[in-house]
């Protein structure tokens, strides 16, 4: 319904409320019942003109409240507004807090989608709201004082709060259309009083075809009214004249509808008679929901409640039960494209949660055949219950697919066949991809492919068992370096990075002075340190040693998509590091929801990438040469919305030009890392599909792609990043030797552990809302390539497409390695000769044993 223009005097209200510390008002609730200070109303975002970001507090007790030294913070919690001493709280009274104002004033800013939490002087915390940017006047209230919250009607800081809906005059819209065989319009009174139509016309599309309502015509509040070819209106001589008399409807055309005076209350044009499975008897076009929705192809329905009909969608799969967050698939299983833009997902709470969920983006369109995961945090701020039911709502309201069921599923519910066939509890979960897959070690369904174990240790051990970072862990990458091998980790909700000292055995331990960290800045937020920085879900360092991130978007205005990779001075004193360049490739890629952009970013050489890598550009292998100013590697990001990793050359002068997409075929991706002991990339999903990687190896041609379990030891977490080791800390040949000797006398089992533990070599894993146990050490075969005919996967044997480290491709100039490692090129070369000597050695006591 229209909400009324907030008063003029909007501004001097605030002016009144910062000048006193405590206002009196006629108490709303009864008081002592519940006593206490609340959060009861949120001015945000500046939305209407004059006003400030405020945070209005009311005391429901029956006694006065002191609050001195109280304070009030947002979702960030680092930044507090506090109360001065002697301020108190009357019963029944409101006491407002603005920003920037002294002295009852707060230093933050309230974003679209926040959190107000109010503390006390011991620092407890007495209230808390977490709103959605869905108040049309950017005002959250309790309605009454002290109850439940609700969109205001006004702001009203410092008095009672109002959310009464507004009693809407009587008004008058089409709401369907037959233009044949039998003429006819739906009109519909949307507002809350009686309409008297005396005088209300009809035109089509020519203004020479009138026809009016005669004296004394009225429609009620919320009524529906038929105009069909024989009602009786009147010409614009006030004779009586039936309706197609004066409009015939014709199959390209239009409705007008104009008050008395002439002004233009509603129209709808189109082109050709609508047709329901090719019977135009039976369609029409109609609003969808009524009154309020677009106009669709429908079920002629005069009088009646309208029936569009849907789009070929249904829902797929479902995680009820999520460890990070729950989600819903739907599919196209229809053979058109279906736009989402708009769309939105419900539970069976429509009334409690409708300020919890957050439409899909704008240009949103899903192909046939294709999947859409609305995600738990991105487009619902609920969780899916055991028992419960998921809605999909086009953009007018209108329900286009539901599920519902009875429990959680031990895995998820989904169909197989997708689309159409029944649910079941699945084996795996398959978010963002097709259903019906085996178990992790098992071929997958039709068309997809097998699923090997991991070919490292199936052991996982938790690294930071104290809280070493925040809860938003994200992002990883190694460096090797002469004074030795660092790990990256990266915050998504801060922005903060660390660098870390690396050792042969995975330990790791912060390098000097980054205990605390360094946080990323925006260029644009140089000068506002208060300002929430970058949703930096990845971190990548490139030959030269410098540090980039990925971004997502803007943790200040978290519903709009920002992919951004930023360059930054890791050497920079901090704790504020300014971004020295930024890339936004938002535009390169496709329009996802805010927060399933990119999950992660990683550097390599071109010396790893040339003549392998195919150019979507060319069509050729990859020439560095064919892009000057670039640099000497390209950067690759993933998406987490569809999965797909994107290859970038970014110019030093800005430019940004796509160079190619691959398609790990996983749900999605929210770690990268190119492994420079292999020259292969590794994509890394979270718990969403289970856990599982796809290695990816580049041939020139179409890349080979295993794709592998998680660790057995390793539970389902939403793991976000993913690092291995380089080659210094992969133990040579010569240590693989000694271990060999030692276990000469062992039995043969004994001996394979010895040679695998003495090869082994250091991966890692960072998991997002885990704190502590955000980082989990593993290991990966140090000198051979896992791989085993008809099975992917097995240690010891390659895979199609993979090399091992003595064949590897220039994996020197990988991700993160200092030019003066060249130097060791001849260790390198004679760590390949004892290694061949050990497998000739190892062949000789296999022959003789």
């Amino acid at each position: 319904m229209p909400v009324p223009r907030p008063s003029r005097r909007v501004p001097a209200i605030f002016a009144a409320v910062a000048a006193v510390a405590a206002l009196t008002a006629t108490p709303t609730i009864a008081l002592g019942a519940e006593g206490g200070v609340v959060v009861n109303e949120i001015v945000y975002d500046d939305v209407v003109p004059g006003t400030t970001d405020a945070i209005e507090l009311y005391n429901s007790s029956a006694s006065a409240v002191d609050v001195s030294g109280w304070s009030v913070m947002d979702d960030k919690r680092e930044e507090r507004g506090t109360i001065p001493a002697g301020t108190t709280i009357e019963p029944g009274a409101h006491l407002v807090l603005q920003k920037d104002a002294a002295p009852l004033g707060f230093p933050f800013g309230l974003g679209k989608g926040d959190e107000v939490v109010l503390r006390d002087a011991a620092d407890q915390q007495v209230d808390a709201y977490a709103y959605a940017a869905t108040a049309p006047l950017a005002d959250w209230s309790r309605c009454a004082d002290g109850g439940e919250w609700s969109h205001a009607t006004r702001i009203t800081l410092g008095a009672a709060n109002d959310c009464s809906v507004p009693v809407t005059p009587g008004s008058l819209l089409i709401n369907e259309i037959d233009s044949g065989p039998a003429d006819w319009i739906e009109l519909i009174n949307p507002g809350t009083e009686s309409l008297d139509l005396s005088g209300f016309e009809v035109r089509d599309n020519s203004d020479d075809h009138r026809w009016f309502f005669g004296a004394g015509a009225t429609i009620a509040a919320g009524e529906r009214l038929v105009v069909e070819a024989s009602t009786v209106g009147v010409d614009t001589a006030g004779a009586p004249q039936e309706f197609q008399a004066a409009i015939g409807i014709g199959g390209s055309d239009s409705i007008r509808v104009f008050d008395p005076v002439g002004t233009l209350l509603d129209e709808h044009a189109w082109a050709g008679h609508p047709a329901v499975d090719g019977d135009e008897a039976v369609a029409s076009y109609a609003r969808c929901p009524d009154a309020s929705g677009a106009f669709a192809l429908a079920r002629a329905t005069p009088g009646a409640p309208n029936s569009c009909v849907l789009p070929a969608i249904a829902v797929n799969e479902v995680e009820s039960n999520g460890d990070a967050t729950d989600w819903v698939e739907v599919v196209n299983i229809g053979a058109e494209p279906v736009d989402l833009s708009g769309w939105t997902l419900m539970d069976s709470d429509p009334l409690g949660h409708a300020a919890d969920v957050t439409p899909v983006d704008a240009g949103t369109v899903l192909a046939p055949g294709a999947y859409f995961v609305f995600d738990g945090g991105a487009h619902f701020d609920f969780g899916l219950g055991g028992a419960d039911v998921a809605t999909i709502r086009n953009a007018d309201g209108l329900t286009v697919a539901e599920h519902g069921w009875a429990d959680h599923a031990a895995v998820t519910w989904a169909r197989c066949p997708d689309g159409i066939g029944e649910f079941a509890d699945a084996e795996i979960a398959s978010k963002g991809a097709a259903n019906c897959g085996g178990a992790p070690t098992e071929p997958g369904g039709p068309g997809e492919p097998a699923v090997g174990v991991w070919p490292g240790s199936p052991d996982v051990t938790t690294l930071d068992e104290q809280a070493m970072f925040l809860e938003d862990s994200s992002g990883l990458d190694t460096q090797q370096t002469p004074d030795g091998t660092f790990l990256w980790a990266v915050d998504n909700g801060t922005g903060m990075f660390w660098k870390l000292a690396a050792n042969a055995d995975g330990s790791v331990a912060f390098a000097k002075g980054w205990e605390q960290g360094k946080r990323a800045r925006f260029q644009h937020d140089a000068d506002s340190p208060a300002a929430a920085g970058p949703d930096t879900e990845g971190i990548t360092v490139d030959g030269a040693g410098r540090v980039y991130l990925g971004s997502e978007r803007d943790n200040s205005d978290k519903g709009v998509n920002r992919n951004v990779v930023l360059a930054v001075d890791a050497e920079a004193p901090g704790p504020d590091v300014v971004a020295s360049q930024e890339w936004d490739l938002t535009a390169s890629l496709p329009q996802v929801a805010a927060n399933t952009g990119i999950e992660a970013v990683e550097w390599v050489s071109d010396v790893s990438l040339a003549g392998l890598l195919v150019d979507a550009n060319t069509g050729a292998p990859y020439d560095p040469a064919d892009y000057p100013g670039h640099g000497d590697g390209l950067f690759f990001v993933a998406v987490e919305d569809n999965g797909f990793v994107y290859a970038y050359a970014l110019g030093t002068n800005g430019s940004i030009e796509q160079i190619a997409e691959i398609d790990p075929g996983l749900g999605g991706v929210m770690a990268l890392d190119y492994d420079t002991v292999l020259d292969e990339f590794w994509a890394v999903c979270d718990d969403g599909c289970e856990g599982r990687s796809a290695r990816i190896a580049l041939t020139g041609a179409a890349p080979s792609i295993v794709h592998l379990a998680r660790p057995a030891g390793m539970p389902n977490l939403n793991n976000e990043g993913f690092a291995t080791a380089p080659a210094s800390l992969t133990p040579d040949a010569a240590d693989a030797a000694d271990a060999a000797d030692a276990a000469d006398a062992a039995a043969p089992v004994a001996r394979a552990s010895a040679d695998e533990t003495a090869t082994a070599r250091p991966v890692w894993w960072f998991a997002d809302g885990e704190q502590p146990g955000a980082l989990r050490l593993g290991t990966l075969p140090g000198a051979t390539t896992p791989g085993a005919p008809g099975e992917p996967g097995t240690p010891g044997v390659a895979a199609p497409g993979e090399t091992t480290a003595a064949g590897a491709k220039g994996s020197l100039a990988s991700t993160g390695v200092d030019d003066r490692l060249m130097a060791l090129a001849p260790f390198a070369v004679l760590a390949v000769v004892v290694g061949g000597l050990l497998m000739m050695r190892r062949a000789r006591n296999s022959a003789s044993s």
